[in-house]
């Protein structure tokens, strides 16, 4: 890392705006990211998390609006210094080996990562003197992920980086990129993977139709969000009142909802049912608590 201050955001965007034609691609983005974070940019197909990533790389100029890389402009050469990317897809030379790609890229860094370590990291040590014309579309995206910190960079954007790779890979990568934030790097990650986001992410990013939705910790949407699963059994010969299937789904003798005032919708439960059993009021977890504000935002 080039050990850039702690004072100057990894990313700064302000007012981030892009058209295609018509279309309103992304409107009047900010977000910061900071030295030792990690942060979840988030959203449903179509929302503008790649037009986003695209304007903050600087692969695209923004219409509106402006992105820094360590106070350099999104694009710059003096931006691209400190920034590694894991690209959705990747084309490697098929006659290389694994070794050979990575010793090639770490020659054109000051201080890069060893390559033995990266190897380790993600499990490449039976492929690394391999050809890569022989590779698993699964086995090129471990080399693609090493590549990414291979220049011990100050920033990675991390674009669907587990997508394609089975469970183990996906857990070497957890691993290696909180260990990478918590040595002082920041990381950018987008992905459809919820384990992987509550892993890894400090706050999340959440944009919908190209604009922000939400932003904040995870504990902290969590706790804004304000909803509990609520579930319980009711004994089979007892009388149902009416108004549980307002707030409730039935399967057999169980019956679960999400409510935000669940300490109200408990105390009615019990007044109303005597015959009321096994009750358990959980927190929604991070999916759980996106998916249901999406759906009361299209409501």
């Amino acid at each position: 890392m080039t050990g850039r201050t702690a004072t100057v955001p990894a990313i700064s965007a302000r007012g981030l705006g892009k058209r295609f034609g018509r279309i309103e691609a992304l409107a009047d983005l900010s977000l910061e990211l900071r030295r030792g974070e990690a942060l979840g940019l988030i959203g449903t197909n179509g929302a503008g998390k790649t037009t986003a990533l695209t304007l903050l790389q600087g692969l695209r100029r923004a219409d509106t609006g402006r992105a820094e890389i360590f106070g350099h402009p999104a694009g710059s050469v003096a931006a691209r210094r400190h920034v590694g990317i894991t690209p959705q897809n990747a084309d490697f030379p098929e006659q290389m080996s694994a070794r050979d790609v990575l010793a090639y890229a770490a020659a054109h860094f000051e201080r890069p990562q060893p390559v033995g370590e990266l190897v380790a990291a993600f499990g490449l040590e039976r492929l690394v003197d391999r050809r890569m014309d022989g590779f698993s579309g699964g086995e090129l995206r471990r080399v693609a992920l090493a590549l990414a910190f291979v220049g011990n960079p100050d920033l990675v954007f991390a674009d669907e980086p587990t997508a394609g790779l089975d469970t183990g890979g996906q857990d070497m990568f957890k691993a290696y990129a909180r260990a990478y934030v918590e040595s002082g790097g920041s990381l950018l990650l987008t992905s459809h993977h919820w384990d992987e986001i509550e892993h890894i992410c400090d706050r999340i990013v959440m944009i919908d139709r190209g604009r922000l939705l939400l932003e904040g910790t995870l504990d902290d949407i969590r706790r804004n969000a304000g909803r509990n699963r609520i579930s319980f059994r009711i004994a089979e010969s007892a009388p149902v009142p009416s108004w549980l299937d307002e707030h409730f789904q039935r399967e057999g003798q169980r019956w679960s909802g999400v409510s935000a005032d669940s300490d109200g919708l408990a105390r009615r439960l019990i007044a109303d049912l005597p015959a009321l059993q096994d009750v358990h009021i959980e927190p929604l977890d991070l999916k759980e608590t996106i998916a249901q504000m999406q759906m009361e935002r299209t409501i």
